[in-house]
């Protein structure tokens, strides 16, 4: 009982650390008037809610979170990213999750990279887009192992709100391999990002 006592309170401090993180950036976003031109493109950094469904061999599970979890262990993996805008038009997006639980004395450590390149089809204001992605999951503790790679794609739409937030609505597609062999990743999601 002790454990899961830990494990609850290891899961509320990243959960209540994320969100004062998310609250900080989308104040700052908000409140902090970039010094550029409109039309050239800044970066972008944020992270997302949202709901992710994981089905594999006929069972399915659901993960609703803020921020949003990616990849087959969806729970323990909320997404950070980057987006730097190659031109206008084109982003290309790095995202990373890392989190560590521990629990009777054994530790288990998570780590998500993906990598995401995407079209804007109206830059410098509100737009649809599309994107392609490659991502990596890694999740290690006890002397073991499970790792595997994923590819798919995200439709959305980006708002711009004082051309300090970037807000996305979107929907992915992902499939996993190797240990994750024959797993389906769908997610909905809100992503919040301050354009700097």
């Amino acid at each position: 009982m002790r454990a899961v006592a830990r494990a609850v309170r290891s899961l509320t401090a990243v959960f209540s650390g994320t969100v004062v993180g998310l609250v900080l950036v989308c104040a700052a976003a908000l409140t902090s008037e970039p010094a550029r031109a409109q039309d050239t493109p800044g970066v972008e950094i944020g992270t997302s809610a949202g709901v992710t469904i994981i089905s594999a061999f006929g069972d399915s599970d659901t993960h609703v979170g803020i921020p949003g979890g990616v990849g087959p262990l969806t729970t323990f993996s909320p997404i950070l990213y980057a987006t730097i805008f190659a031109t206008p038009s084109v982003m290309v997006e790095p995202q990373i999750s890392v989190s560590s639980t521990s629990s009777s004395g054994s530790t288990l450590t998570f780590l998500t990279l993906v990598g995401q390149v995407g079209y804007l089809f109206r830059p410098g204001e509100a737009s649809p887009y599309m994107a392609a992605s490659g991502a990596f999951q890694r999740v290690s503790g006890s002397g073991s192992s499970v790792s595997g790679p994923g590819i798919g794609g995200e439709i959305g739409y980006r708002f711009i709100v004082k051309s300090a937030l970037g807000i996305r609505v979107n929907g992915r597609y992902r499939r996993w391999f190797s240990d994750f062999s024959d797993t389906n990743e769908i997610g909905f999601g809100v992503a919040l990002g301050a354009i700097l």
